[in-house]
Parts: structure tokens; sequence; C-alpha cells
């Protein structure tokens, strides 16, 4: 195999991919990328076994051929090299040369027979979303992560699902620790098929897809044979779902029986921040005193000390106590975009809900800390 191709376009794919390569796994094939080269491309694999990316691109091929190569060590030599073009040649007993001229390197590559085999999945039925839509859905439900000891799956990974609000479809992305719950709506084009199963996706796959996707315009996604198939133009990610049921969740983000409460968002997320600094791991709550036209949020940190701050607010309804970790509203708040939100209470045993006044696409939900 030799080829010679742009060195910035090899560079950029390489380092889109170096966190699905860097995942440990029991094989260290998946720490290789799988470079072939025929006709006038090149084909870019890499597969960790959760998660495979493919894409093709254009390269000046003199011979074909398929080689596997460390993908950390391909990518800092692209990185560093120091013309536009760059020259790859498999030589001898399984040896690449990189680069020619005055700067060469000579980098041992792996069989490439003990490659991780690409899921073959054919008739897929994709619907069009906007990459920037599905990003923002990716970083939203990013901030609820989990420990490593997390055994329950709807807590690894986050639900994609169907909906329809008023005639229209929207794709939904929902997360949880079982403490709280981000869910994000999209508008999409086309039908979306899932063959009648939870869509489950890893949450330690959100960063690569986050990463791959970088760019304007729509992208495709799909869904096949147990994988949620991502494309963009010449560039394709399968993730294997995690086979499970998504618990019912509805209710909780439910606000038709709570009582909205219009607040400054910075006022309030300033407020939070304060009221964190006296928490520690033995004491996170901070107590929410709900009466007619007033907040008083109070912490009593034994470790620390005390404090206490007191707001006007629009609330009517009956006096209600209860409590909530700041850290979970703290994160909430930094994912809405506009300056004012709507709280929604109920009473000291239902969850919290945040939401944009301006955008019902986006709901944050904090569940209380009994007392």
């Amino acid at each position: 195999m030799k080829f010679s191709t742009d060195r910035k376009t090899l560079a950029e794919v390489l380092s889109q991919i170096q966190g699905l390569t860097d995942r440990k796994t029991d094989f260290s094939i998946t720490s290789d990328v799988l470079i072939s080269a025929s006709g006038s491309e090149i084909t870019i694999t890499a597969n960790n076994l959760e998660t495979v990316f493919q894409g093709k691109y254009q390269a000046e091929i003199e011979s074909d051929g398929i080689i596997s190569i460390n993908a950390k060590k391909i990518y800092e030599i692209t990185k560093e090299y120091p013309d536009s073009k760059i020259l790859l040649n498999e030589i001898e007993n399984r040896w690449v040369e990189i680069g020619e001229g005055n700067v060469q390197y000579h980098i041992v590559s792996s069989d490439y027979n003990n490659f991780i085999e690409t899921p073959l999945i054919e008739n897929v039925s994709f619907i069009d979303v906007q990459a920037s839509f599905f990003k923002k859905m990716i970083n939203i439900s990013s901030i609820i992560n989990f420990s490593r000891d997390e055994k329950r799956p709807y807590v690894l990974g986050v639900l994609i699902e169907k909906i329809s609000i008023k005639n229209k479809n929207y794709l939904r992305m929902v997360s949880t620790d079982s403490k709280r719950i981000t869910c994000i709506d999209v508008e999409y084009k086309g039908e979306f098929k899932a063959d009648n199963q939870d869509i489950i996706i890893p949450k330690k796959c959100l960063s690569e897809l986050s990463n791959i996707f970088r760019k304007e315009g729509d992208i495709k996604i799909g869904v096949k044979n147990d994988h949620l198939i991502v494309k963009r133009e010449n560039e394709t990610i399968m993730v294997k779902l995690l086979a499970a049921k998504y618990p019912g969740y509805q209710y909780i983000i439910d606000t038709e029986d709570k009582i909205p409460i219009e607040m400054d968002k910075n006022m309030f997320l300033s407020m939070m921040r304060r009221m964190s600094i006296l928490t520690s791991d033995d004491y996170k709550s901070v107590i929410f005193s709900f009466k007619e036209n007033k907040l008083i949020v109070t912490i009593t940190n034994p470790e620390i000390g005390e404090s206490k701050e007191e707001i006007d607010i629009s609330y009517k309804g009956d006096f209600i106590e209860t409590a909530f970790n700041p850290f979970y509203f703290i994160d909430a708040l930094k994912v809405i975009e506009n300056d004012t939100i709507v709280l929604y209470i109920k009473d000291n045993k239902n969850p919290c809900i945040i939401k944009d006044i301006y955008d019902d696409k986006l709901i944050c939900a904090v569940m209380p800390i009994f007392i």
C-alpha cells in the first residue's frame, strides 16, 4: 500500500477518533486505526467494540492495500508533520514508512486480519436532524454522568425516542441518574423506525458522537440491528445500544399539577453557587422554603457553618419546605439559554421542574432530598 493525502484532513480525522481508540478494552487492536487504500480514496476505520467510526477521504494512491496502525502514534506524527501532503508507504514485514525527504518515520503496524470486524448494517431508514441540534442534545444529556460502580442500564445510557407534540414529530433524548433528569426535544425530517426497542445509547459514547459531528448542516440518524447509526456525508458512526428497558419518566417531568414560579436565571444561579460553598460530601442538602411571595434558602453544615438568603418571587401557594442538591440546579441552569426561567413546585415529595420560559423543548427535573 502506498498513498499520499492532505495532512490537515488526515490529522483532523485522527484527532476526532482519539477518544474512541483510547478506551481500554480486552483487545489491544482496538487502539489501532484501520486504513485501506483503493481507487482514489482511503477508508479510515476505528472500532472499540461499542463504537465504530468509518470515513472515506480523497487520496493519491499508487498501490492498494490495508494497514492496522496505532491511532495515537500516527495522529501525533501527522499533526506535527511539516508538509501539506503526507505519504504512507507499507514496505516489508508490516513496517510503514510515513513521510518523505527530510522527515521520515518507520512504524511497525499490526496484523490487519486481527482488526475487529465492522458490522454490516444495511437497509437503514434515516431521519434528518441538524448537526448543531444533535450536538446540543448530547451536551445537555452529558451533564448527568454516572459512577464507575453503577450497574443500572438506564443510568449508564441515554434514551432516544420519537414523540409527537401538536401533530409535529420530535426526537427526544432523556438522561437521568435517578436524582435528576434532563429531557430535550428537537425536530426532524423523515420517518423514524426503531424496530420496537428502547434506544439506549451508552453515555460513555456520547463524547465520541459530539466530537466527530462538529460541523454545521444535517446529519442522518437511523436504528438497525441493535445499533444507532449516524451519518454525515462521507463519515459514519455506529454505536451498539444497551439491551435494557428504560423506566417510565413522563410523570416526573409533568408540570400540570405544579405551581409555576418565574425567576431570573442568573440571580437564581448565583444564589445556588453561593449556597454550594458550604456543602460537603456529608452535607449536600439546601433547604428551600416557599411561602407567599418569598423564597428562603438555607444551609446548615456543622462541619463548616451556615448561610441564609431570601428573595422575592411570584408564589401564591401553601407553605412548602423541601431540600435539594444545589449543584443539580447549577448544572441545569447552565444549559438554559434565556435569562428567565420557570420553576414548577408541588410539595416536598415531588421534583422541582426547571424550564426556559420561552422554550419548552428542554426540561430539567431535580428530585428532592428527604430530610
